[in-house]
């Protein structure tokens, strides 16, 4: 306003005509640097919109399949894969395709458990911060290759790796496993003696706390349904090999209302899913 004034000011001496037809020009022009201004600001932020989105996208999806494949690896000890992982942020829904544990090495099957692709949907309202709330995992066919010999299955040493884990990094959810693990790494403790002498202790566990949770606040997930459309189940038992289609399985929800940890999730799943030809 002030710099108007001011150029009203100057041109206030000239004739009416001539005054009119600079001010107009004068505001014309301020219009068209404005335009053009405002054309840039626009283009700019619309470019570095797109660069920040497609980088952020990028970057999620492979963080996504890293998770698949690290912690796949961490709770079986096996190799684990996925060819393609795809969240959509429009939809809410992260799509996985091509995911393969590899089988115990004496086994005949390559893989353990493959999956061709799963759909993970999230809830569309998202309650609090620190909470992921998972509406709904679709697998769309799943395969397990479970083979016995004399020392069980190769699905149940699995899932005993996986269930060692869990017990060791989140102790308080797992006691029991854990109070025997405690025992086995402890051979001096007599565990049965120390519970009779001490009914009120509960299990033995060397911490209260689940190791990867203490001191800082983590970022949680919870998951509602998981449903199999497909289940595939190759069976091998003394040279005679089976095959078993069921359709539509569910499983146990996962975290109920508080959720669990990031680092936790993946072995909880694979549980799941190990155990499938269980839930039938």
């Amino acid at each position: 306003m002030h710099h108007d004034y001011n150029v009203k000011n100057r041109l206030w001496h000239l004739p009416y005509r001539q005054f009119t037809l600079k001010y107009q020009l004068l505001i014309a022009n301020r219009e068209q640097v404005l335009n053009k201004l405002a054309v840039i600001a626009f283009t700019l932020l619309l470019f570095f919109s797109t660069m920040l989105w497609y980088l952020a996208n990028s970057s999620l999806n492979e963080y996504l399949a890293s998770q698949i494949t690290l912690q796949g690896n961490y709770y079986t000890g096996q190799e684990t894969t996925i060819t393609q992982a795809d969240f959509a942020a429009d939809s809410g829904i992260a799509t996985f395709k091509g995911i393969s544990l590899v089988n115990i090495g004496h086994y005949q099957a390559k893989n353990a458990l493959t999956i061709d692709e799963v759909s993970v949907e999230l809830s569309p309202t998202q309650k609090q911060t620190m909470l992921t709330a998972v509406h709904k995992v679709t697998v769309n066919k799943l395969t397990l290759n479970i083979e016995k010999n004399s020392k069980g299955t190769n699905i149940e040493q699995i899932i005993n790796s996986i269930t060692t884990k869990l017990a060791n990094d989140y102790p308080q959810q797992y006691p029991q496993v854990s109070a025997k693990l405690y025992a086995e790494s402890h051979p001096n403790l007599n565990a049965v003696e120390y519970k009779n002498e001490h009914p009120q202790a509960g299990p033995i566990i060397e911490h209260t706390k689940d190791k990867k949770t203490r001191g800082k606040p983590q970022q949680k997930i919870k998951i509602s349904t998981i449903l199999i459309k497909n289940l595939v189940i190759n069976s091998i038992e003394s040279g005679v090999s089976k095959t078993t289609n069921i359709n539509n399985v569910n499983l146990a929800a996962i975290g109920e209302q508080e959720g669990l940890s990031l680092n936790q999730i993946g072995g909880e799943i694979l549980l799941r899913l190990l155990r499938a030809n269980h839930a039938r």
